[in-house]
């Protein structure tokens, strides 16, 4: 497995967020493939470097402990006195107890250990691709939850929707079912049906659907104009290309008469660190402030905006987040707002700041482990905390975030009757019209 070291992936915190599954979305755990994705808790990726897996020193400390004796002994008993000898995988016990020193560790949904499959996993998933049904999951409780259900995948063509609790399998109950086996259940090969019974958030009633996986390679960007003159961009991760894609879009949208921008950063699990370097100088001019790294040891040192070619560095700009929004997605929203850059509008975002970075084994697996913070422009800590938006509004249990590669063009009549709250009142805090009611032409730019 690849990277470049001058666009490390970094789902996570800006890699790592939730607990994801990997197979897919990080979050943070991993979403990777069931799409499950794979970036920070989702899991995003937060890498700042891919690291040779070699630790000068390391190996005479841990054989010498009295620990390692424990561990040795297990090993032996397994070997000679387990009943069935043929089920004894030695490359399953190494993996188990790697991923059981890292679980032990207690940061959940950030450091992980990735077998050679599920490494492979994810680095696809930080290309944005990956083959499944295109959720990414979170396991806070005894059963999994749709984190997002990534635009334009089976799963969000189906009606699954962000808070949806995954009930059963295929008829499997996923009560108390560790990360592996619900992605043992959700994976599987293109062209393969999987019926998933699910529960939307706030709801009684649980309902059922039966999705075709498939390979899926992820739009970082789509975008459309909305009445009033504004733009809707979402940017569905900081995938390689994100940044590309978004110049593109504001380009077009200026040629399109756009005098304000709703940067949708909702569900949004992170990415790559070089991506949102890339975003947020779209945004804001050279040598600004866009996160802080805070080592082991020492000071938090910033990371600045680059380059003079951003497309909407002084127009007007609403930033939508919510409690989907993590890693990448919450240093950029934070960046916005603490350089007084836009308004942010929306929820509490998930709360991952940790700097994975990931370690790979000669065998292909690989060690992501928390290695640092991230910190907003102004400092505050992030993980585990979130980002509080300057204006909270909250999207109803039962509506559903409007994203244009699902609902397209509008009329005025029709985006006023949205249940999107959230996005109408973004448009609002732009033209300073309120909803419901026509909008009027695009104001005068300021």
């Amino acid at each position: 497995m690849t990277l470049s070291p001058s666009s490390p992936p970094m789902r996570g915190d800006l890699a790592a967020h939730r607990r994801p599954f990997t197979v897919r979305r990080l979050r943070p755990a991993l979403t990777a493939a069931a799409a499950v994705a794979i970036f920070g808790a989702g899991v995003g990726a937060d890498r700042v470097l891919w690291q040779g897996g070699e630790i000068v020193g390391a190996a005479s400390s841990f054989t010498e402990s009295e620990e390692f004796a424990v561990l040795e002994q297990t090993w032996d008993l397994i070997h000679n006195e387990y009943a069935d000898p043929a089920a004894v995988d030695d490359g399953a016990l190494v993996y188990g107890a790697a991923e059981g020193m890292v679980d032990a560790l207690g940061d959940d949904g950030h450091s992980r250990f990735l077998d050679p499959e599920a490494a492979t996993d994810f680095e696809a998933a930080t290309r944005g691709e990956f083959t499944g049904i295109g959720v990414e999951i979170d396991i806070p409780g005894d059963r999994p939850i749709v984190v997002v259900p990534i635009d334009g995948s089976p799963a969000a063509e189906a009606g699954v929707r962000s808070g949806d609790t995954i009930l059963a399998i295929d008829g499997q109950t996923t009560e108390r079912l560790e990360q592996e086996e619900i992605g043992d259940l959700i994976r599987g090969d293109a062209g393969t049906p999987v019926t998933l019974t699910l529960l939307h958030r706030g709801e009684l009633t649980p309902y059922e659907v039966t999705m075709v996986r498939r390979t899926i390679t992820l739009r970082p960007v789509t975008w459309r104009m909305l009445p009033g003159g504004v733009a809707q961009v979402r940017l569905a991760e900081f995938s390689v290309g994100a940044t590309k894609e978004l110049e593109e879009a504001l380009v077009a949208a200026r040629a399109h008469g756009a005098t304000g921008v709703v940067l949708d950063l909702r569900d949004n699990p992170g990415g790559l660190v070089a991506e949102a370097v890339g975003v947020a100088s779209q945004f804001m001019p050279e040598g600004r402030t866009i996160f802080r790294q805070q080592e082991r040891e020492g000071e938090a040192k910033p990371l600045a905006t680059v380059g003079t070619d951003g497309q909407w560095v002084d127009r007007p700009l609403v930033v939508l987040v919510n409690n989907g929004s993590a890693s990448a997605a919450e240093i950029v929203g934070a960046a916005l707002r603490d350089n007084g850059r836009a308004t942010l509008l929306g929820e509490t975002t998930y709360g991952t700041g940790t700097v994975l970075i990931p370690f790979e084994q000669p065998d292909g697996s690989v060690v992501l482990l928390g290695t640092a913070l991230w910190l907003t422009a102004d400092g505050d800590q992030i993980w585990r905390k979130g980002v509080v938006p300057d204006r909270s509004v909250r999207l109803p249990a039962s509506a559903t975030a409007s994203r244009p590669s699902s609902d397209g063009e509008v009329t005025a009549d029709e985006f006023a009757a949205s249940e999107d709250a959230q996005l109408r009142e973004a448009v609002v805090e732009l033209t300073g019209v309120a909803l419901p009611g026509r909008l009027p032409a695009p104001p005068a730019l300021r």
